[in-house]
């Protein structure tokens, strides 16, 4: 029995030790994480998809987003599809109004096999023709799909938080 139990608490010891030297997959409150390079990879994916959506850039735009996109943007309105959120983008364009910055001041990763999900909160900062200047700040949740070896951007939901102004 004695040896039974040594036996046991020595491989405990060992995966242990063996665990230690590998890098953490587990955030302790949010869940398995990403590796930082695949972090980085799909924060440069959103980014892209982001700025091509502003600037109405649709080969961008199609680079990082599948036809089966499923967007939910922040104003409430109907769900989009890729097309649907092309012709959005055109429609924002031909207003006249520009992006002036974007930022994502914080994100939180949750990553399950081929999908990851990443929760942000951003700030966009949009001028009209006319020079006048607003600001909406929302949360975001997006959801990342590894599809013939590359990642896509399967769809995200918005909505505006109380910092927003018009």
């Amino acid at each position: 029995m004695n040896l039974l139990i040594t036996c046991f608490a020595a491989s405990i010891s060992l995966s242990t030790l063996s665990d230690a030297s590998k890098p953490s997959t587990v955030s302790p409150n949010y869940g398995p994480q990403p590796s930082a390079a695949l972090q980085a990879e799909l924060l440069a994916i959103r980014e892209k998809a982001w700025r091509a959506w502003f600037s109405n850039d649709v080969p961008r735009f199609r680079e990082a987003v599948p036809a089966e996109l499923l967007a939910i943007g922040w104003e409430g309105s109907e769900w989009k599809d890729r097309q649907q959120s092309e012709q959005a983008m055109q429609q924002f364009a031909e207003s006249g109004t520009k992006l002036t910055s974007l930022s994502f001041p914080r994100n939180a990763f949750q990553y399950y096999g081929e999908t990851v999900i990443l929760y942000s909160t951003f700030d966009v900062v949009l001028s009209t023709k006319d020079g006048a200047r607003s600001q909406v700040s929302g949360r975001a949740t997006e959801v990342f799909v590894r599809r013939d070896k590359r990642w896509i951007h399967t769809g995200w939901h918005l909505d505006q938080t109380a910092e927003s102004t018009k």
